[in-house]
């Protein structure tokens, strides 16, 4: 029995109704796209078709989605998207299969994002198996996004290049230049983007090794690491983050720069949090945005991140001496959270350095830092001005701002930064 078969017998089966049946091919590269309560969808799919080919086979895969708890309008509004993405199938012959798939009344208390995320996603699981395929390609992207030409090409070639990558997250922006952006709305995303990026290089910079952006409309995935971390969750916001940050432990992985994903910025109700919900605080007069976790927290981990090893070379009895030296918050959290007894018992598994730093890292995760950055930012010097610890992250990087630099210029310097990670 295939890896594809045993994952998709431990699958939930669900009555999703296939509105555009295809025949079964043997295409490797699978776009998935969650929708619900959507009317951009059209514009998605011109991007995608407008793309250079690739030279394997691609399969752009559409759920359209709800609960059994969603308003009837949303619902009105998704069988419209339904007909308009029939109607647009007649008149467009796009390089690529387009499987349009409907699950309408998904059980409420899992409805959402994730578990349409899930549904395309294991869907593209199910026609490699159907044809065979011993691996594929599986890209996460959103219904209101749009992508620069190559985007199929380049995931491809960077699958080709690193075999032994499991994921790439792509290069993406926000169209903070959009004219027809109201000036309050292109401030709120230009914020939000600068706060997405400080946060990652913030992680880095304090050592973190699996710094990663995860946004929800830029990574894909070998579907062999998709079926072997477990497949997508479930969750109704935050999947994204949830799946990479799982991923990510497996092992190799890589960025593309040069090819981009452009999400929309634009208010939205559909999830509590992210892009939209980010936007419409903003928009009802939530400053949030503006502030962010102090650069102050981010360094109080550089001394755990600094020698992990440590924790293996080093009796048991000399690691409280080495935590009675780092921030007292830092301290207070890894007593809290048991770390040092999970550490403790890594310690027993592991036969070898190397071995425990990987491991290290499956304890000391992203879901970690997390939370100690939000039980952090209460405290005295906890949270500061987003522009002012950006402008601090990067005279750590070594790059000097003016005084008077502005949040659209320091998001263009991130930018450049996120596009020379590999």
């Amino acid at each position: 029995m295939s890896q594809f078969s045993v994952y998709l017998d431990r699958q939930q089966i669900l009555q999703v109704k296939d509105l555009l049946r295809v025949t079964v091919n043997r295409n490797t590269i699978f776009v998935t796209i969650p929708c619900y309560d959507e009317q951009e969808l059209p514009e998605a799919l011109n991007s995608l078709a407008e793309c250079k080919p690739p030279s394997a086979g691609v399969t752009v895969i559409v759920v359209v989605n709800s609960s059994d708890h969603s308003p009837l309008e949303a619902q009105e509004r998704n069988l419209e998207t339904i007909s308009s993405i029939v109607n647009w199938r007649k008149d467009h012959a796009p390089f690529y299969h387009l499987r349009l798939l409907h699950a309408p009344s998904l059980p409420s208390k899992w409805a959402g994002v994730g578990w349409a995320r899930k549904i395309a996603m294991d869907e593209a699981v199910r026609c490699l198996n159907q044809s065979d395929q011993e691996d594929g390609i599986i890209a996460a992207f959103d219904a209101d996004s749009l992508v620069s030409p190559n985007y199929f090409t380049s995931i491809e070639e960077a699958f080709k290049k690193n075999p032994l990558y499991h994921f790439v997250n792509l290069n993406f922006c926000h169209p903070v230049d959009d004219p027809t952006l109201e000036s309050s709305m292109r401030e709120g995303i230009i914020l939000y983007e600068l706060y997405l990026r400080y946060l990652r290089n913030a992680m880095q910079w304090c050592g973190y090794p699996h710094s990663i952006h995860t946004v929800g409309s830029s990574f894909a995935v070998r579907a062999s690491a998709y079926v072997k971390q477990g497949g997508m969750n479930r969750r109704q916001a935050g999947e994204d983050f949830h799946f990479l940050h799982k991923i990510v432990l497996l092992g190799d992985y890589g960025h593309i720069p040069d090819a981009t994903v452009y999400p929309a910025a634009r208010v939205s109700h559909r999830v509590p949090f992210g892009t939209g919900a980010a936007l419409q605080k903003w928009r009802e007069g939530d400053q949030e945005l503006k502030s962010v976790y102090a650069l102050k927290i981010f360094e109080t981990l550089i001394p755990l991140f600094t020698d992990p090893g440590y924790f293996f070379t080093t009796e048991n009895t000399k690691w409280e001496n080495r935590i009675c030296q780092f921030d007292k918050r830092l301290q207070d959290y890894i007593r809290q959270t048991g770390t040092l007894d999970r550490l403790n018992e890594l310690k027993k598994n592991c036969a070898d350095i190397r071995n425990f730093v990987k491991r290290f890292y499956h304890q000391v995760n992203a879901f970690w830092i997390i939370q100690y950055l939000n039980l952090s930012e209460s405290s005295e010097g906890g949270k500061g001005d987003l522009a002012e610890e950006a402008s601090l992250l990067l005279k750590e990087l070594g790059i000097v701002t003016s005084v008077s630099i502005s949040a659209r210029e320091l998001l263009e310097i991130f930018r450049g930064i996120d596009r020379e990670v590999r």
